[in-house]
């Protein structure tokens, strides 16, 4: 549980991973200087490719007439060599800090390294941390709704990343993953200066930095994905560290995801995406901990149901690649206070699988209260 109570295997595996990718890391770094004298060669040919996407969206109901330019990603993937790997996204969310309304940020979503060692890679940096499905595939493009689910919220503070080194390990068939990483842990708070876990946002404001850890032991997190057939992912995923800066109150975290396709039987309807995650979060207290409010457990589920489309008018209008098609989606949470559900109906137009326009109706219910008005949100998101 606390600091002085982490077991010998623990402490031993953290300490196996960071020397691994120090020894690594270091041996990388000689070669290169050596052959280079400390600088990358200008005619180095390093496959360099630059991407990224975009989007913006549009919220309506009688209280707001908002349009977010949401997010700038620009992504970058590099083969170093053909065993070193090197691939980024930086964020620019709503413009940047240095918009007029000053609410925007710049920040790295993940920078990693990857050493291929033969059957198995090393990874440092700064970890995009798998906990999820939603956290590792969160780009707007590729999701059918405007919003992120509540579970890649409150328990799963998408995005999340967090500085670490850790180690990958394939199937021959890509038929499983696994991961494993050491890492910066959770910053809870204290009583002095407040607490950053709440029955609100949960454990958003506490997520972990990519400067230091404090005086703590790392944080061990991995997940596990099987793929039985084509089309199907089954992920469990789990997260065990500290959250105060003395190291002796325990966060733990556990995620299961599942992603497949469910035949309907109904002739005209046809195969649906189902879409499952299930996150749960539990937070050991001290008294002031307790006093302060701050919950002991966190849960939020999931459930997506998704059918895709190829009318002959949007085939005229965008081409042979183009498609449509509608989500349902039910949601619910709980962070320790009155329990929030969300259902959200959308609808969708992709000129191509890299670009989307959506069109969604979303209703939040909260135990206890009033509905507030549902709201209805229209999006468009590409890859470039």
């Amino acid at each position: 549980m606390g600091n002085g109570r982490h077991s010998v295997v623990q402490k031993w595996l953290c300490g196996l991973l960071i020397l691994s990718g120090l020894i690594l890391g270091w041996s990388q770094g000689w070669a290169q200087q050596g052959d280079f004298e400390g600088t990358p060669a200008p005619e180095l040919q390093r496959g360099v490719q630059l991407g990224g996407y975009l989007d913006l969206e549009l919220f309506i109901n009688s209280d707001r007439f908002d349009f977010r330019n949401h997010r700038l990603v620009p992504m970058i993937d590099a083969a170093v060599t053909d065993q070193v790997h090197f691939s980024c996204e930086i964020e620019f969310e709503y413009g940047g800090p240095q918009v007029a309304t000053g609410d925007g940020e710049v920040k790295v979503e993940f920078a990693h390294v990857d050493l291929d060692l033969g059957g198995w890679k090393l990874r440092s940096g700064a970890i995009l941390v798998p906990l999820g499905s939603t956290n590792l595939h969160h780009d707007s493009p590729i999701r059918s709704l405007t919003q992120r689910p509540l579970v890649a919220r409150t328990v799963v503070p998408t995005t999340l990343t967090s500085a670490g080194v850790g180690a990958l390990v394939e199937g021959v068939d890509g038929d499983w993953l696994l991961e494993i990483y050491a890492l910066n842990g959770f910053n809870g708070g204290n009583s002095i200066d407040g607490y950053n876990i709440d029955s609100t946002s949960g454990i958003r404001a506490a997520r972990p930095g990519l400067k230091s850890n404090g005086n703590r032991s790392a944080s061990l997190c991995g997940r596990a994905l099987w793929r039985p057939e084509l089309g199907t992912e089954v992920g469990i995923s789990a997260w065990h560290g500290s959250w105060d800066a003395q190291g002796e109150l325990d966060l733990v975290i556990a995620v299961i995801d599942v992603t497949t396709v469910i035949g309907t039987g109904i002739e005209g309807i046809g195969p649906i995406e189902l879409q499952l995650e299930v996150g749960m979060v539990g937070i050991e207290l001290d008294e002031p901990a307790r006093s302060e409010g701050v919950p002991s457990q966190l849960s939020a589920s999931s459930i997506q149901l998704s059918r895709r489309f190829f009318p002959v008018t949007i085939e005229e209008w965008f081409g042979v690649e183009s498609s449509c098609g509608l989500t349902l989606r039910l949601e619910s949470e709980d962070l320790g206070g009155d329990r929030r559900r969300r259902s959200t109906i959308g609808f969708n137009i992709r000129p191509s699988d890299e670009t989307i326009l959506k069109f969604d109706f979303e209703q939040f219910t909260v135990d206890h209260q009033v509905d507030p008005e549902a709201t209805i949100i229209c999006s468009v998101a590409t890859y470039f």
